[in-house]
């Protein structure tokens, strides 16, 4: 997956894990409604888990580029922070 995808997806895959997280469920509801909304981030992004998963092992066996690349995904949701996005921005 090319770099610039790969930070789009890491951006819904974080703002994902932060809605479940802040849900008021059970540990193992949100473990459920993550998977779910995780696939819906891959049809999003038109990208299967298995190339996904391939990918950020690829990304994570040059430690520089994993960390321009997550360097990049913060900097994309402190901005969305910081203009008052919200989830539905994803």
């Amino acid at each position: 997956m090319a770099e610039d995808k790969m930070v789009e997806v890491l951006i819904d895959i974080h703002l994902t894990e932060g809605l479940t997280s802040a849900m008021p469920v059970a540990y193992d509801s949100s473990r459920v409604l993550y998977s779910l909304l995780e696939k819906d981030v891959f049809l999003k992004h038109e990208v299967s888990d298995s190339v996904f998963t391939q990918s950020m092992l690829y990304y994570l066996r040059d430690p520089a580029e994993m960390e321009q690349i997550y360097s990049r995904v913060v900097d994309s949701l402190m901005v969305r922070e910081s203009s008052g996005g919200t989830l539905d921005q994803f």
